[in-house]
């Protein structure tokens, strides 16, 4: 009877710790955001785009580019979301509309070059106090992190800070 209850005893503790063994999903989302770290992008787990500014429970994943030196001025002009989908207002893009505020005019040709860089798995993509930032499901490679940053990158050489 001793040994019955020793031996269920082990299967609680072995189940409780392999429990605690990362899922292969888990272990895919350390890669890839430890290889955004690497590219200089900050991983932020979110609202939903949409919901962003509305302060809602965190259920997206932002890959932020911050703001620079060069282009740390900015104001609340340069505060914009884009968002993939029919809600909003239209934007010159297919299948994007702006959500609440729209990028000045004098980005629109880089937010052209950036969408057509970019994975077609981002949804949204935004301009705040913290820099540029992409949302993405983490559903892809590393060298789609590439392209994101990439695509950041085209946006933000291209802001002026005037």
């Amino acid at each position: 009877m001793s040994y019955l209850v020793v031996a269920v005893a082990v299967l609680v503790m072995i189940s409780v710790l392999t429990s605690f063994k990362p899922s292969t999903r888990q272990k895919q989302q350390v890669i890839l955001r430890r290889y955004a770290n690497e590219r200089g992008l900050h991983v932020e787990i979110v609202a939903d785009a949409v919901t962003d500014q509305k302060g809602s429970s965190p259920t997206a994943v932002r890959y932020l580019l911050p703001w620079t030196a060069k282009n740390i001025r900015h104001d609340d002009q340069r505060h914009w979301l884009l968002v993939r989908g029919k809600r909003g207002k239209l934007s010159p893009w297919k299948d994007w509309c702006w959500f609440q505020q729209q990028a000045p005019e004098d980005c629109h040709r880089s937010i052209q070059r950036a969408l057509e860089q970019m994975p077609s798995s981002v949804n949204a993509i935004c301009s705040n106090s913290f820099g540029l930032g992409a949302y993405w499901p983490e559903k892809g490679k590393v060298e789609e992190i590439d392209k994101i940053a990439d695509g950041l990158r085209t946006i933000s050489r291209n802001i002026k800070t005037e």
